[in-house]
């Protein structure tokens, strides 16, 4: 039989945004309060980002007016969290949600499956990269070296692989430009970039920061590619455009908010959008079931993620309070 925790409230999200909602509660004296993540560490994809000699800093520290590594994000994250005693349980995936009895089964190494209920949860489970399906102008094969932006992190980032190659990127935002920046910083030549759009769908500022470190070729106008290629990559074809040669193919950017958990729920979602449904206070269509930071769209930094989970903190406490009235 499965073993039930209790809590006041469940944050599903370590990122800044989970963390942002697990320090405005605790500093309102609202407790116990269980933060969980999936992954092993705090701070979501902002900790992927480490900070190394050489290495390209991408996130904006905007109330400091500087720019830092994302790793350098985390570790503040992570402190704050220890300075308030927030508990914190991370390896643990939430593999089933139940919004009316506002519980949700979880997995763990140790714990294996266990429930946790609560008196309100909220998702802040961030956004993620479309799929190759997903973007729809993606076709042939995927052999090896077919990579998308976590692939690169865990590279050259994690394990600090030096990548020797000849790279394309397609997409062309932010992301985008910051994965050229890396990529060149560890050692690969200036990529080709492809995309859609006739011109980058990045800023200029943006652009000639990343600049610094690499150059890449911009080709727009690509309704489709093919990507050729047997055991590993070797070329990508736009549709009216001449073949380009490489060995390495970075797929970046283009998010949708991470809404499965919302979906599995019955939660309200628009399904063109994949966004949550999100009423006055951050509410989701079931009372007591919140959202915070880019589950919600449009895409911030981690600095505005942690503080609309502040602000996600403020409407939940309003909500427990209510229903202590009612009691």
């Amino acid at each position: 039989m499965n073993s039930i925790e209790k809590a006041k409230v469940l944050v599903i999200g370590a990122g800044p945004a989970g963390v942002g909602v697990a320090i405005g509660l605790a500093r309102r004296g609202i407790k116990p309060v269980i933060l969980i993540d999936r992954r092993e560490r705090v701070g979501g994809v902002p900790s992927l980002y480490k900070r190394k000699p050489g290495g390209v800093p991408t996130f904006v520290l905007w109330t400091q007016g500087r720019l830092v590594f994302g790793g350098q994000i985390a570790k503040r994250l992570a402190d704050k969290l220890r300075a308030n005693e927030v508990e914190v349980w991370l390896e643990s995936q939430v593999i089933e949600v139940f919004p009316r009895e506002k519980k949700a089964m979880l997995v763990n190494p140790s714990r294996g499956r266990f429930q946790v209920s609560a008196e309100a949860v909220v998702l802040a489970c961030g956004a993620r990269e479309r799929t190759v399906a997903e973007r729809g102008w993606i076709i042939g094969s995927r052999p090896c070296g077919l990579l998308f932006t976590k692939n690169l992190l865990d590279l050259v980032d994690q394990h600090e692989v030096h990548v020797a190659c000849t790279p394309v990127i397609l997409g062309s935002d932010l992301i985008a430009h910051a994965a050229a920046a890396k990529l060149k910083s560890a050692g690969a030549s200036d990529a080709v970039m492809l995309d859609r759009s006739p011109k980058p769908d990045c800023s200029l500022p943006a652009r000639f920061y990343f600049g610094r470190w690499a150059k890449p070729h911009y080709q727009g106008g690509a309704q489709a590619v093919t990507v050729a290629g047997g055991r590993s990559v070797s070329a990508v074809t736009p549709a009216k455009g001449a073949q380009v040669r490489c060995d390495l193919i970075m797929i970046c950017g283009d998010l949708v908010p991470n809404t499965e958990l919302a979906l599995m729920g019955n939660l309200r979602v628009d399904l063109a959008s994949r966004r949550v449904a999100v009423g006055s206070g951050y509410q989701l269509s079931e009372p007591g079931w919140f959202a915070a930071g880019n589950i919600l769209g449009d895409y911030h930094g981690a600095e505005w993620c942690y503080f609309n989970g502040r602000r996600v903190a403020c409407q939940v406490a309003k909500y427990l309070r209510r229903g202590e009235t009612r009691d």
